[in-house]
């Protein structure tokens, strides 16, 4: 029960310290032992979403393995329910493509579809929610873009986390990590490493990779974001 009101007021806090240059996506736990996948970012403002754009939604236990999850498109949103009790969910959710003229509004649509449009991204968000530690927690789950915390253990609150920033399965320099929007950044190693000092109570690691597409007619960047969160003990 602890940990469900920790993830609460996570879903509380993220709704409020995301990155304002960004959008986000998370999980917030409901009474009934689901989930409502949370989409926002600037000033703390919710948005709804297409259903489709939630791409997947996966579950697994202690051991690594995978748990059934249903999942049920709302008005503005969706919600997930795992089979049975997670340690670890993880989210995949495209926003899709946006494109502006000049200095003009951006619009979502991608720039072959948008007559004038001289720039664009194709947006994508990563998540990953650490219910309970274990070996599973420190061990790549695939995503494309994908942070890995070194510890099987649950970390303590002011001591020193290690972690790991992958891209398509391999270590990622250069990419840009906070603990919350107002953390001090800092950049990840060649070997895609860095090290982030947690605080106690839910933590939620935020990375951002973004890269120049030269061969897309539908757009000149690709946006990866990601959000980590796990809970630490004092």
């Amino acid at each position: 029960m602890r940990f469900f009101s920790c993830l609460c007021a996570l879903a509380c806090t993220a709704a409020l310290s995301l990155p304002t240059l960004a959008h986000n996506v998370w999980l917030e736990p409901d009474a009934g032992g689901g989930y409502l996948v949370q989409f926002g970012g600037h000033e703390g403002v919710l948005e709804t979403f297409r259903p489709d754009k939630l791409k997947s939604v996966q579950a697994f236990d202690q051991r690594g393995r995978a748990i059934a999850v249903k999942i049920e498109p709302r008005e503005g949103g969706v919600r997930v329910q795992p089979e049975r009790q997670a340690a670890l969910l993880a989210v995949h959710f495209d926003n899709g493509y946006f494109s502006r003229a000049g200095e003009g509004p951006m619009v979502e649509k991608p720039m072959n579809e948008n007559p004038g449009a001289t720039s664009g991204v194709h947006a994508v968000k990563y998540h990953k929610t650490i219910i309970a530690w274990g070996a599973f927690a420190q061990k790549p789950l695939g995503q494309p873009f994908e942070i890995v915390p070194l510890a099987h253990q649950t970390p303590r609150a002011g001591q020193p986390l290690r972690v790991q920033a992958l891209l398509d399965g391999q270590p990622a320099g250069g990419i840009r990590l906070s603990l919350g929007e107002k953390g001090t950044p800092v950049t990840t190693a060649t070997d895609g490493t860095a090290t982030v000092t947690p605080v106690a109570g839910i933590n939620q690691l935020l990375a951002i990779r973004r890269a120049p597409m030269t061969s897309d007619a539908r757009t000149t960047s690709l946006s990866y974001e990601y959000l980590l969160a796990f809970p630490v003990h004092e």
